[in-house]
């Protein structure tokens, strides 16, 4: 198949966890930028080799450090899959080509169109297992040849979970909507401090702020009783507008009956006039006035017919009249209903950015701050920058070389302090915290528009130094 190696974003970033330091002195992991080239993913393989045989040694063992090394390697595997399939319309035109495999392997590995199956699954499995057996003989294995092995296994399992996630069946269910007396306190959450990641809202004093989520809910159900509410005028005009239709249809079938009631008088005033003729000969002149009398009673009943059509005709434009009038006041009720929706949205941001520039004044009013108040800012969803942006200020400030074009000045407690910062991280701040947007291609961006790297930098360090300074 066709590689789409322009399909992953550029501005894609895996981050590495910190190492230790003896496996630093083997490769020093830095974060991949897009797509992972083949020796950043060898690196990987390596790093997580030499941690599993290191966790053999007695008190050298550090599950988290494994399960972070494990979920690099994915998130590497994850992003050269995404690269090359995932522009492929159906699944089952995708192909998987194995890797050229060393003699001493008995597995022979085939070409696989579409799904795996799981004699192809295992045969994959199989192989890697064989060929890493001889990871301690240099002249037998091959770090990329080694890469390539599991790369190919995990595409295959992706393409087996693609499958598997189109066969299930989505629930028609709907998910059971909580009560509002239940939501308050459902929704508390405890905030702890830890040395590695800051939770709280605030530092030092204050409570935890917690108002925008309760809020937010609160607003939720009030929402959740307008939609339905008109839902159910809704339900109601339709059930009245088909019971008009059939009101309709029930008296528009009397407006065919004079038809059928001239065509009856017209046979029966022929019959009369044979009768007549014949009567005429007997000069029966007594039956002829019984006839005349009894023509004229059924003209009298051909004529209350044709009133009984011309009311119906009446009533069925009443009821048109009526439903007219019911789609009017339905209409009234939906635009009246989407108001109420509009003015609680606006209040819950007014709402919001008060309740987000208070936990600013609690943290800044703690004695003592340094750089490692910034990570306890919130942001207008009250996520902190360790919870939005999956790391910490402190360790973006850590990594970034000592240089003036990496300088970010913020002011705490009225004295300059100096951090610094890649311009790769300046727009993901801007978008965390909603400032900047014109310095960015649009709101939802985090990339920089050409030239403004400065600019944002500026920014950052005003908004920063507002909030603590």
């Amino acid at each position: 198949m066709t590689d789409n190696l322009g399909w992953y974003p550029p501005a894609g970033i895996c981050y590495p966890p910190e190492l230790p330091n003896y496996l630093k002195n083997i490769y020093e992991l830095k974060p991949i930028i897009g797509v992972p080239s083949d020796d950043e993913v060898i690196r990987i393989h390596v790093v997580l080799q030499a941690a599993r045989k290191a966790s053999e040694i007695p008190g050298m063992y550090d599950s988290g450090l494994l399960m972070d090394l494990a979920d690099h390697l994915f998130g590497a595997q994850m992003a050269r899959y995404r690269s090359k399939y995932s522009l492929i319309t159906f699944p089952s035109d995708a192909t998987y080509t194995p890797p050229t495999l060393p003699a001493h392997i008995s597995v022979k590995l085939e070409l696989i169109s579409g799904a795996p199956t799981d004699e192809e699954m295992t045969r994959a499995q199989d192989a890697l297992r064989s060929y890493q057996q001889f990871n301690h003989a240099p002249s037998m294995f091959d770090a990329h040849t080694n890469m390539e092995l599991s790369q190919h296994l995990f595409d295959l399992q992706m393409a087996r979970y693609m499958r598997r996630a189109g066969e299930i069946q989505p629930s028609l269910e709907p998910p059971a909507i909580a009560k509002p007396e239940n939501l308050v306190q459902s929704m508390r959450p405890s905030f702890d401090i830890t040395e590695d990641t800051v939770t709280t809202n605030n530092l030092g004093t204050g409570g935890n702020a917690t108002g925008v989520s309760h809020t937010s809910h609160l607003a939720s159900v009030d929402v959740r009783e307008l939609m339905e509410r008109s839902n159910q005028l809704a339900e109601r005009f339709n059930q009245l507008l088909e019971r008009s239709n059939e009101l309709v249809e029930r008296y528009g079938q009397p407006s065919e009956q004079p038809n059928s009631l001239a065509e009856r008088f017209d046979q029966v005033l022929e019959r009369l006039t044979h009768f007549v003729e014949r009567t005429r000969e007997s000069d029966e002149q007594s039956k002829s006035d019984q006839l005349a009398e009894r023509f004229n009673q059924l003209l009298e009943r051909f004529n209350q017919l044709a009133e009984q059509s011309s009311q119906s005709a009446n009533r069925s434009n009443e009821l048109a009249d009526q439903s007219n009038e019911l789609i009017r006041k339905a209409n009234q009720l939906a635009e009246q209903a989407t108001k109420p929706i509009e003015r609680t949205a606006d209040l819950l941001k007014n709402i919001n950015k008060v309740l987000v520039g208070i936990q600013h004044a609690i943290v800044r009013n703690h004695k003592g701050n340094t750089l490692y108040a910034v990570d306890c800012l919130v942001n207008e969803a009250g996520q902190t920058p360790k919870e939005g942006l999956g790391r910490r200020f402190s360790w973006k400030f850590e990594l970034t070389s000592r240089t003036d074009d990496n300088r970010l000045p913020v002011r705490i407690e009225g004295a300059p302090q100096v951090s610094f910062m890649y311009n790769l991280w300046l727009g993901r701040y801007l978008r965390f915290y909603g400032i900047g947007e014109t310095l960015r291609d649009n709101a939802a961006s985090t990339t920089l528009k050409a030239g403004k790297e400065q600019e944002a930098r500026e920014t950052l360090s005003d908004y920063l130094s507002s909030c603590l300074g």
